[in-house]
């Protein structure tokens, strides 16, 4: 049913005299709103049956013809292709119905061979991604500079909306739907808040934005002269060489290289740029250490390689040591140029873990580090709605391990204590049948010698860890120094009591029941990168999955990724393990990018598989098989 077919079974052709009834010959009658609304609707360009494939000039006349129309009218814009002087076409993917509802998006097709980037900088895949960072950086910039994003926020009478954005990207260079470069062009992904006064359209601040503002943004951003030629080849390259590098490591014998001159302290704990001024201290390798490892574009490239095993990051406090962990943690993203990390690299699963008070555990067997629990509780499927610090960082292991990872990160900072070490005194006082748990100082060189498993850990209060040791870095004053025969040294001279243990047990697959995701094909919203909130049915008020212990996520496209995931896996018949299904949806992301979980979608960022996982295994209702 057209929308004038609508408007006239609903209201009829009536004047004041009422639905259905003739309209008044009084010259003086003012004219009635629902006959206005009902001739604009049989006036519509839907009813015209105009062509879907328009022009500029058709899209900026629409927009005009709408002014002061009922705002749901905007509507009619869905579904159009306006074709931009045969440059670039412009689509509505989604029209919202109210000035209150989430932005309308658009989606920009700009053919490659009409942008100013050269053939090089497209001509693998690799190359797509960082080119697609490029773009949205540049689109960005030009966003600001035309001040396009600021949003007006007036009373009831007064123009609300108007603001255009893309989504901010962090330092690193990811996966992102708001920029693509496929099948030959490059798509850009805007949201817009179609401007009202009060529920009225405002036509023609609209035809502004979409015809006029929309084609400066985009062709500052892509078209023109080739001016920034060289910024973009060397962006690419430099993309290009820090993925060449992390798929070395392992060739290399390494988990993680931090080439020399590096930046690694931060501007501030929540700004991710680089430190500056003179205080700054560029990261150099210890000669023991050294490595120099081949990129295809820029070369030979030396700094500091740590090898498989367990390494230590000793020191005093202030010195550094988180400082370094948290750069090899975010070494699983490549940098953008400038940003003082490039060519930091770690290998690809590194996952840090912390101990999360009150998580959800769900089936999970963490015999390896603790059993023996009052009321013979059963670890070997273990279960929990409020897990302490250690039972917590237990199950993160397990989890891990299930997932076939290979380099495990933990800072004694974000550790409970009683999992990480027990001391000889602690020891005496309390005997080892009393202590259902077996601290990880037990453990880690179990994980690597038969499992394979690395270790990368800040101490700075558990010698004992000594012992266990391949290699240990102290940091002082901002500088690594490599101190492992010292510290061979001090262990033989005081050896740590480090009690023997039956073999670890393998961990074990689990199968979610995918029906118990449904709550997420209901209502939700991602607030931030660090939670989803969804609605159980028949509840009201929203539950949230808390995702903040998850610090390699690092930006919101990511959590809204793993929402969509959460969502498609619910419609799923199930019955592989968790596993499987990751390994699954990292074969479709690949082969069809991140549109294989939601089409035409805005602002979604490839996580992780341990991320996504890892947000599955923290979801209070799943369910297992």
């Amino acid at each position: 049913m057209g929308r004038g077919e609508y408007y006239k079974n609903k209201y009829g052709r009536g004047g004041r005299g009422g639905r259905g009834g003739q309209r008044s010959n009084n010259s003086n009658s003012q004219p009635n709103i629902r006959d206005e609304e009902q001739d604009w609707a049989d006036n519509s360009y839907h009813n015209k049956r105009v062509s879907k494939s328009s022009t500029r000039e058709q899209l900026r006349n629409m927009l005009l013809d709408m002014d002061r129309k009922p705002y749901n009218f905007y509507k009619d814009l869905y579904g159009y292709t306006f074709d931009f002087d045969r440059v670039f076409s412009l689509k509505f993917d989604h029209v919202q119905g109210d000035p209150y509802a989430s932005p309308s998006r658009l989606c920009v097709n700009l053919p490659l061979q009409h942008s100013r980037f050269p053939e090089f900088s497209w001509s693998n895949k690799t190359r797509t991604i960082a080119l697609a960072d490029y773009v949205c950086r540049t689109t960005v910039a030009v966003i600001s500079e035309l001040k396009a994003d600021h949003k007006t926020r007036g009373s009831w009478h007064e123009g609300k909306g108007g603001e255009l954005r893309i989504e901010h990207p962090s330092q690193n260079i990811i996966l992102r739907t708001s920029v693509e470069v496929q099948n030959g062009s490059i798509l850009l992904r805007f949201c817009v808040g179609l401007p009202a006064k009060g529920r009225s359209i405002c036509g023609h601040w609209a035809a502004e934005i979409c015809s006029t503002t929309v084609h400066q943004i985009v062709t500052r951003a892509c078209c023109g002269d080739p001016t920034d030629k060289d910024k973009v080849e060397s962006w690419v390259k430099s993309y290009e060489d820090q993925e060449n590098l992390r798929a070395q490591l392992d060739k290399a014998q390494l988990v993680a290289f931090v080439p020399d001159g590096a930046i690694l302290p931060r501007a501030a704990g929540h700004i991710d740029t680089p430190l500056g001024g003179k205080g700054v201290v560029p990261f150099q390798s210890p000669s023991s250490l050294k490595t120099t490892l081949q990129c295809p574009n820029k070369g030979s490239i030396t700094g500091m390689g740590i090898k498989p095993g367990v390494t230590l990051i000793a020191g005093g406090g202030f010195h550094g040591k988180t400082t370094l962990l948290s750069a090899l943690k975010l070494g699983v993203y490549s940098k953008i140029p400038g940003d003082g990390r490039e060519y930091l690299v770690t290998t690809p699963s590194a996952t840090k873990i912390r101990a999360e008070d009150g998580r959800q555990i769900t089936g999970v067997d963490i015999s390896n580090f603790i059993n023996n629990l009052p009321q013979n509780k059963d670890t070997t499927k273990f279960y929990s709605c409020d897990a302490s610090g250690s039972t917590s960082q237990a199950a993160a292991i397990m989890e891990y391990l299930e997932l076939g990872g290979k380099c495990l990160m933990i800072d004694e900072d974000t550790a409970a204590t009683n999992f990480m070490i027990r001391d000889d005194k602690i020891q005496m006082l309390l005997s080892a049948d009393k202590e259902p748990i077996k601290p990880y100082l037990y453990r880690a060189r179990e994980l690597y010698d038969r499992l394979g498993v690395s270790s990368i850990l800040v101490v700075g209060g558990a010698g004992d860890y000594l012992d266990i040791a391949d290699t240990v870095l102290l940091l002082d004053n901002y500088k690594v120094v490599d101190v492992t025969d010292r510290a061979k040294e001090i262990a033989s001279s005081r050896p740590a009591h480090l009690p023997s243990l039956p073999p670890m047990v393998s961990p074990k697959s689990r199968t979610p029941d995918l029906g118990s995701l449904s709550p997420f094909r209901e209502k939700t919203k991602v607030p931030d990168k660090t939670s989803i909130s969804y609605t159980m049915r028949g509840e009201e008020n929203f539950s949230v999955l808390d995702l903040s212990a998850l610090e390699q996520l690092v930006e919101i496209g990511q959590t809204r990724f793993i929402n969509e995931v959460l969502q498609k896996l619910s419609g799923q018949k199930g019955g592989q393990t968790l596993k499987e299904l990751m390994e699954e949806l990292s074969s479709e992301i690949d082969k069809h990018g991140l549109g294989c979980v939601k089409d035409n979608s805005n602002w979604l960022c490839r996580p992780r598989l341990h991320e996504i996982a890892a947000a599955i295994n923290r979801y209070r209702h799943l369910a297992l098989r």
